[in-house]
């Protein structure tokens, strides 16, 4: 069977989830009720620099697969490499008696010129770990690479989300190396991390490419084929292990540092690899003005001589200067050894300009040059300062982003050999001295992945921390490894706009007091400090960790990832398919409305899957967006209906620019019938763009203006006589209806009748606990009740089967209350089919509805 033909995610037949995707939701434990509402924009926006959390990763059990191959594995081609290859052939031959076409090649490469395979199962490097004789890794590592380079120009073209993968197997100890302290047994092969932060970032240059790290250990190698078939096309964590037969996963944990111990002091030799620049620069200041102990930062290159350009001249004069090497371009040098040469020649400018700060400043930093990628240079480092070392802190590394066809071998393996053989030459040197710590500087690229052009940064960086697991299992003094996010405008980071597109950055001073803090409490193992996730989250990235109560912004995120379903196909800042389900056992939220009698999903709670849907297709520059209207809105009633307790909605989403706005049209049709259930069309304006009125408001803002005065003073003297006035007798038309609302967990209203054909009422909203029996609940972008009423007073005004709503205009944005149990204004008129439904607390916030109404007939 052809791949294009091929199924690939659950065939006709198979059960659909009923809440998807719950194995990426966490439980969260304690948590209050919250309100249903939650404000957002098209995915909340991030600041420049926010606070960030302290948290751990732990081991916790993670559902395991089912017990045979998944359906979508028979007729997928798969490559299988590295490990040995024996191992190599038993995964092999467990994939051809599951229905695969499986093939291994250690070279990494598929054996149909011009062909690819629908997958990788990258075996790695199996390999024992000896520090000193550990440089096998390098091979292994590059025939990963050739072998993701090879796939990569067939790949990014797949729109198809679920065939794809890249699977990296490590021996970490089936734990993924996270386990007790002093459990020298849990990472045979610690490099292992390498190929877990490579597979974790392939997905931002893939879109498509489903990753998974199985770790395994290595005592268990024989379960090792059948579990890795089991594995297969059931996409979601990122990280699983198998030890003990448990299945594992990691989930962040809230954790505080511990309290200080003793001190730096002038008697205290630091050792900071790489720290001239950046960061690294800005922490040997710290610790050398606070402690007064003495810092010997590091570097490759040494320092200018006496009449360098770097030294001697001013700083218009270097700008010349700079001018100059960029001249030899139209001498015939090359772009890319003039820019290394004017980069050169920055660094070292800023590294003399460093030192000479510190001098003039009293500080005792002094600077000497050791590649701590050679041993021999390190350890003559090392033998140099001998026992006065009383700390080491390692910072180098070397980050050059550029998408995978464009970065060379060298390039990959110099990043990688920075963090990791550095670490490696520079434990083995101190490992017998009493150190008072050990730190690694880390990334948060490692941990979650990194950004676009850093699959070998986030390598290296996965590989450092867990190299410091395996370290601290071995020597008695800390090891610890900080894991960063961006620091705000400082460090190796080219291009410091595009990174708010992933995460806050930190501020710097805030990371220095965190960074001294973890030193002087001497703290051990991988710690991560993480902010607000940004608006560049992928769809496969949101499923691949447990979004648990330690992440900041959780609950929007799991909202978020609740509201995305099962994804189908994606085509980046294009159009998006997915399949969303749920049933009444879940969400009693589904015995609220009822069809023809039967139980139906609200109205309300299609919107807000809608709204949440298109907000996974965004601009390609990431554009900070705010919902400004839904436009011609239609839901056919009767395909909402519940089937067996239970509702399968296939949602698709296009998007793009249309009139300067980016605007998002999404249909939704049901699973089972493929019968049209709902569309409408959502428009955004920037977040930092004042709202518009829409043009279909011109000709009625005064008629309206009339309504709610009106309106206001009807309600002011239902109050003031201390009793609710008469609700209006029913529609004749309505004995009957098959449009029932109960009203037990989206409440009613109470209307109060206004002139005209008006009414008013204050609606609570439900709280977001009561609409899931769920461990952990989403929250809601629209006030769900207040919506429900108006859909359900317009009802009783003029029945029908389908439902449209000619715009919804969001101003000020998306009212919520004020506090749990506030109330909501909903006032308006089921005849002229124009409601607003505002904040009670005069909040500028407001949904303006019109054309609100039922047309067709009632089957």
């Amino acid at each position: 069977m052809s791949t294009a033909s091929r199924p690939v995610s659950a065939p006709p037949g198979l059960p659909v989830p009923a809440v998807v995707p719950a194995p990426a939701v966490a439980p969260v434990a304690d948590v209050a009720p919250v309100t249903t509402v939650a404000p957002v924009t098209a995915v909340a926006p991030v600041a420049a620099v926010a606070p960030v959390r302290r948290v751990r990763w732990r081991t916790v059990t993670a559902p395991g697969p089912p017990p045979c191959p998944a359906p979508a594995l028979r007729g997928a081609k798969v490559l299988v490499f590295g490990g040995t290859p024996r191992l190599a052939r038993a995964v092999r031959d467990a994939l051809r008696a599951a229905g695969a076409e499986a093939h291994a090649d250690d070279s990494g490469r598929w054996p149909v010129p011009g062909e690819a395979p629908d997958g990788l199962v990258d075996l790695g490097h199996a390999d024992p770990f000896v520090p000193g004789e550990h440089h096998g890794y390098r091979r292994s590592l590059l025939r990963s690479v050739t072998a993701l380079r090879a796939c990569y120009p067939h790949w990014r073209r797949e729109p198809d989300a679920h065939r794809l993968f890249y699977v990296a197997v490590t021996y970490l100890g089936g734990a993924m190396g996270y386990d007790a302290p002093g459990d020298a047994g849990t990472a045979g092969q610690p490099l292992g991390g390498i190929w877990a932060g490579l597979a974790k970032t392939v997905h931002r240059e893939i879109a498509n490419c489903n990753t998974r790290v199985v770790d395994t250990d290595p005592a268990d190698l024989a379960e090792l084929p059948r579990r890795i078939t089991h594995e297969l096309y059931r996409w979601g964590l990122f990280e699983v292990g198998y030890r003990a037969g448990r299945r594992r996963t990691l989930e962040a944990a809230p954790e505080d540092a511990g309290p200080p111990g003793p001190p730096l002091d002038t008697g205290d030799l630091v050792l900071l690899s790489g720290g001239g620049r950046g960061i690294g620069w800005r922490l040997a200041r710290t610790l050398a003005a606070r402690h007064g102990c003495r810092v010997v930062v590091t570097g490759r290159s040494p320092l200018p001589g006496p009449d360098d350009p770097c030294r001697v001249l001013d700083d218009e004069q270097f700008k010349a200067y700079e001018q100059s090497l960029w001249a030899q371009r139209r001498q015939g040098r090359g772009l890319a050894a003039v820019r290394a040469a004017v980069d050169s020649a920055r660094r070292d400018r800023e590294l003399v300009r460093h030192l000479d700060q510190a001098r003039r400043a009293g500080l005792r930093i002094s600077y000497t040059v050791c590649d701590v990628t050679d041993r021999d240079q390190t350890a003559a480092l090392v033998a140099r300062y001998g026992q006065a070392i009383t700390a080491v802190v390692h910072n180098a590394g070397v980050d050059t982003p550029a998408r995978l066809p464009k970065k060379s071998d060298d390039e990959f393996l110099s990043t990688v050999a920075t963090k990791v053989d550095g670490f490696v030459n520079l434990f083995c040197a101190v490992r017998e001295l009493p150190l008072k710590f050990f730190c690694n500087v880390g990334s948060l690229t490692g941990r979650l992945g990194g950004m676009v052009g850093q699959l070998d940064y986030a390598a290296a960086n996965d590989g450092l921390a867990r190299l410091g697991l395996w370290a601290q299992a071995r020597v008695a003094f800390p090891v610890m490894t900080l894991c960063w996010p961006t620091w705000d405008r400082l460090g190796m980071v080219a291009n410091f706009e595009a990174t708010l597109r992933y995460m806050a950055a930190l501020d710097v001073a805030e990371g220095l007091d965190l960074w001294t803090r973890e030193l002087t409490a001497a703290s051990r193992g991988e710690i991560t400090y993480i902010g607000p996730l940004g608006r560049a989250l992928g769809p496969l990235q949101s499923r691949g960790y447990r979004v648990s109560a330690a992440l900041p912004g959780h609950r929007d995120l799991l909202s978020a990832v609740f509201h995305l379903g099962d994804l189908r196909t994606h085509l980046p800042h294009t159009a998006q398919e997915a399949l969303f389900a749920l049933d009444s056992a879940h969400a009693p939220v589904l015995n609220d409305v009822l069809v023809g009698g039967e139980p139906s999903l609200p109205v309300s709670l299609l919107l807000e899957n809608a709204v949440r849907g298109a907000a996974w297709v965004q601009p390609e520059d990431y554009t900070p967006l705010a919902l400004q209207s839904l436009r011609d809105v239609y839901v056919a009633l009767p395909e909402l209906r519940l089937r067996h307790g239970r509702i399968a909605l296939r949602r698709s989403v296009t998007a793009g620019y249309a009139d300067g706005r980016w605007t998002a049209h999404v249909r939704f049709h049901h699973a089972d019938t493929g019968h049209e259930a709902a569309r409408l069309c959502l428009v955004y304006r920037r977040a930092d763009a004042p709202g518009e009125p829409h043009a279909d408001d011109t000709d009625n803002t005064a008629a309206e203006a009339a309504t709610a005065e009106a309106t206001e003073a009807a309600t002011a003297e239902a109050t003031e006589a201390g009793t609710d006035a008469a609700r209006r007798p029913p529609h004749p038309g309505t004995a009957g209806l098959p449009l029932r609302w109960s009203g037990l967990v989206l409440r009613g209203a109470r209307w109060r009748a206004g002139p005209g054909d008006t009414y008013t009422a204050e609606v609570r909203e439900t709280p977001a606990a009561d609409l899931w029996v769920l461990p952990s609940w989403p929250v809601s972008t629209f006030p769900l009740t207040a919506l429900e009423n108006v859909f359900r007073r317009t009802a009783e005004h003029a029945p029908g089967a389908a439902l449209t709503v000619r715009h919804v205009e969001v101003r000020g944005g998306i009212p919520a209350p004020a506090a749990p149990g506030a109330a909501l204004l909903v006032r308006g008129s089921p005849g002229a089919g124009r409601w607003t439904v505002s904040a009670a607390d005069g909040d500028n916030r407001a949904l303006r509805l019109s054309g609100v109404t039922y047309r067709g007939d009632q089957r």
